[in-house]
């Protein structure tokens, strides 16, 4: 059996160093192809499939990121090797491989399985059945990595919040990325809001934000902040990569300045949209009273860390002032998954 892992990159590598089989990785980067990486080959997909021919073979797709989808690689590798076995790298990660985890949310099924009744408990609190049906999607995703089990919604569809958002709303886009998420803001709202501050703390990112709202003539009602959102004020190391990734890292030498949500009071109802690569609960518990307070309307991304969704959801519970609770995944490959907070009363 000729065992492929399509992608060198961080997830292929993490996964085979957890792996204790012996495997080539399949790449389509030309630098890496003929190279050894870990100890292990790196093979063109062209390279592999000669060898497959020779070979049973099979070939996990290690690749997951935001836009990319497992079906389409797929379907795209059969559309030129027919007899290829391709399948996704959650079977070796929750099998074989599980040593890998925990991975964005992905963690051992065995921890899953033992937190079932606190996501009951979740569950309770959804407002709706397309949230409850979005958690219980979620969960047979994780545990069994079956993407067909992925329930994604467009992240235009989210009628419970379209329809509650003042007119003079201000929104705080933290973790703006290129400003992709604004844009969709603008063109949910009609363009009827107050102000919207990006919070984006790489340089490349930022910039790219302010080209696309530009395009849109929005820049009078727009103030893009170089800072990160964190649970507390000060500096903190900043993996700027350019990319949705870049992410604060303690051990990274370039410093970016950190603030507190409460410091993006625009005055007048807020919406916090919060997309920091796991920094969510943090960030959130900092200034609970804050949120309490101001009855802010909060989207907050649930998926860079197993328990982000639980710990999330608890802290919302907890406040001070009543939320409505809906979940949603705005991802086709299980990424993206938000849980939006909708005050009861403001």
């Amino acid at each position: 059996m000729l065992l492929g892992l399509y992608g060198a990159g961080t997830l292929g590598r993490r996964i085979g160093r957890s792996l204790d089989l012996p495997f080539v990785f399949v790449d389509d980067t030309p630098g890496k192809q003929g190279t050894i990486i870990d100890g292990h080959q790196v093979l063109s997909l062209s390279m592999f499939a000669e060898r497959a021919a020779r070979d049973n073979s099979r070939l996990y797709i290690c690749i997951y990121q935001p836009g990319f989808s497992f079906q389409r690689k797929r379907e795209e590798i059969q559309a030129s090797y027919q007899d290829f076995d391709c399948r996704p790298f959650t079977e070796l990660a929750l099998g074989d491989a599980v040593e890998s985890l925990p991975f964005l949310f992905f963690e051992d099924p065995r921890v899953l399985l033992r937190k079932l009744n606190r996501y009951e408990e979740i569950r309770d609190l959804l407002c709706d059945d397309l949230s409850k049906q979005t958690l219980d999607a979620h969960l047979r995703f994780r545990l069994k990595g079956n993407f067909d089990d992925v329930l994604s919604t467009p992240r235009s569809d989210v009628p419970f919040l379209t329809h509650r958002l003042p007119k003079d709303i201000s929104y705080v886009d933290a973790g703006a990325f290129d400003g992709d998420t604004a844009q969709d803001f603008v063109e949910m709202t009609n363009g009827n809001f107050r102000q919207i501050c990006l919070v984006e703390p790489d340089a490349s990112n930022a910039a790219r934000a302010s080209e696309r709202l530009a395009k849109l003539g929005l820049l009078d009602r727009v103030e893009i902040r170089q800072e990160a959102i964190s649970s507390e004020r000060g500096y903190m190391g900043f993996n700027a990569l350019g990319s949705v990734g870049s992410s604060l890292d303690a051990n990274a030498e370039h410093k970016v300045p950190t603030r507190l949500l409460s410091d993006f009071d625009l005055g007048g109802p807020l919406y916090f949209k919060l997309d920091i690569e796991g920094a969510e609960s943090g960030a959130l518990r900092a200034c609970r009273d804050f949120i309490a307070d101001r009855k802010v309307f909060l989207g907050i991304s649930a998926y860079h860390l197993p328990d982000d969704l639980l710990d999330i959801a608890t802290i919302i519970r907890e406040l001070d002032t009543s939320y409505e609770l809906y979940l949603r995944c705005h991802g086709s490959s299980g990424e993206d998954l938000m849980l939006y907070a909708l005050p009861t009363a403001i």
